[in-house]
């Protein structure tokens, strides 16, 4: 199940959008566009939070390292 939820997180992520260099965080529309072609992995709640999971800790230790 972990291996399928980070597969998906890095498709979600291919569509984080940047402003001025600096990534933001992902939004449940990027995440939809995902489920429409593919099906959740598990309860949609738990893979929805396991998403914003990862992506915040991916934006902490990117900010971690830019300072």
């Amino acid at each position: 199940m972990a291996n399928v939820i980070l597969s998906a997180f890095n498709v979600i992520a291919r569509s984080r959008t940047y402003e001025t260099g600096v990534a933001l965080p992902l939004d449940s529309s990027m995440i939809e566009a995902y489920l429409n072609l593919h099906d959740a992995p598990c309860e949609m709640h738990i893979f929805v939070e396991s998403i914003f999971v990862l992506d915040n800790l991916l934006l902490d230790k990117v900010h971690k390292r830019s300072q």
